[in-house]
């Protein structure tokens, strides 16, 4: 009886964190935990039960990216996924899951830095691998990427603004967001260049 019990646990909380990633990442609004709550399907009381408050709740989501995003690392230091998608995939999620992102923004300044300085030092060993592999320019570091998710976060949040800047980025505002990622990992990676033909006169 007792196994059971833990058994519905873990797959009720299993079943609140995946809702809770599919409503981080559908809107730019944040969902409140009554609705996420009407989503799962298990009633307040246990969703609750697991999360208190919608902040526990947004940590717990971060934890599972993190494990994630260290089995990506595991798989760039190993050479099967290069940096920069690895990178991509980072900038792309902070952007897809923006209400995530706003609710760990009303943390408190020193758990916000905590969650930043974790990114940096997950990112650290494949940046750096990057860099001596010749990928990456020799002028940037593991911290640069920190100001380069605030950029992305604040264009994340240029719709707020209005109209006025719907029709400043083209009115197509994904694909104005999708623009300024490639611009910025274009900066960041060094292109290949092409050979030189010995032979031509």
């Amino acid at each position: 009886m007792v196994r059971t019990r833990r058994g519905d646990a873990r797959r009720n909380r299993r079943t609140i964190l995946q809702v809770a990633e599919e409503a981080f990442s559908d809107s730019s609004d944040v969902v409140p935990l009554n609705e996420i709550a009407r989503r799962t399907g298990l009633g307040r009381a246990t969703v609750y039960r697991h999360f208190p408050d919608r902040h526990a709740l947004a940590g717990a989501v971060v934890a599972e990216y993190f494990g994630a995003l260290k089995e990506a690392v595991d798989a760039t230091m190993n050479g099967r996924r290069a940096f920069r998608d690895l990178l991509q995939w980072v900038l792309e999620t902070g952007v897809s899951m923006r209400p995530l992102v706003t609710l760990m923004g009303e943390l408190p300044p020193n758990a916000q830095q905590q969650y930043t300085t974790e990114l940096i030092a997950v990112l650290s060993p494949p940046f750096h691998l990057a860099q001596a592999q010749g990928q990456l320019r020799e002028d940037v570091r593991p911290t640069d990427l920190a100001w380069i998710m605030a950029m992305l976060t604040a264009a994340t949040d240029m719709d707020a603004a209005g109209a006025s800047t719907a029709e400043a980025v083209g009115g197509d505002r994904s694909a104005a967001i999708e623009r300024l990622l490639n611009v910025l990992l274009d900066g960041l990676f060094i292109a290949s260049q092409p050979a030189i033909d010995q032979t031509a006169e």
